[in-house]
């Protein structure tokens, strides 16, 4: 065992970002048969690339799952247009960005899941998201939802720090996104 659980549980999350970047990257496809054989093509590869050694079967179908239910939940559809994924602005790497023509643009970060002793943490990264959102894309900057791909209702949409934070499925935006 050379992994301990916190870092193993930061180690899937790392491989569920690979593998959601690597599927957006490459389209994503329509039909539930088509994109969950390109999320397990996509997983292979990276885990193939980035092994984990500790319960490596376990990591696999975690990451996976994540990296489903984000691309099936979550990822915007046409005609959203995706800006990148693990986009580097100052000091900060975005997972995901997309940009809606008329309407602006939206990072989404995501995380496994939130416990009570990484919130504060996870407070201070959107808003340094926000920060960066609004100093970029100036007005046409619409906000960051934090996903949380374990716990999907517990997701959340960030206009401000100063405003408490909307659930992501009651979003005006959502209005906007075909979430399924």
């Amino acid at each position: 065992m050379s992994e301990q659980p916190q870092s193993h549980h930061l180690r899937v999350g790392d491989r569920a970002h690979r593998i959601v970047a690597s599927v957006l990257n490459d389209e994503l496809g329509e039909g539930r048969s088509t994109r969950a054989l390109a999320i397990t093509r996509a997983a292979r590869a990276v885990f193939d690339e980035h092994p984990i050694e500790y319960r490596p079967r376990e990591a696999f179908f975690d990451a996976v799952t994540a990296a489903g239910v984000y691309l099936n939940r979550f990822a915007p559809q046409s005609p959203w247009r995706l800006l990148g994924t693990e986009v580097v602005l100052g000091s900060s790497r975005l997972d995901v960005a997309y940009e809606l023509e008329g309407y602006g643009v939206l990072i989404d970060e995501l995380k496994l899941g939130v416990g009570r002793r990484d919130e504060a943490e996870v407070v201070k990264q959107i808003g340094r998201y926000l920060e960066i959102g609004k100093k970029t894309w100036k007005a046409n900057f619409r906000g960051v939802r934090l996903c949380t791909v374990h716990e999907p209702m517990e997701s959340r949409f960030y206009r401000s720090l100063k405003e408490s934070p909307l659930r992501a499925f009651d979003a005006e935006m959502s209005r906007k996104l075909p979430l399924r």
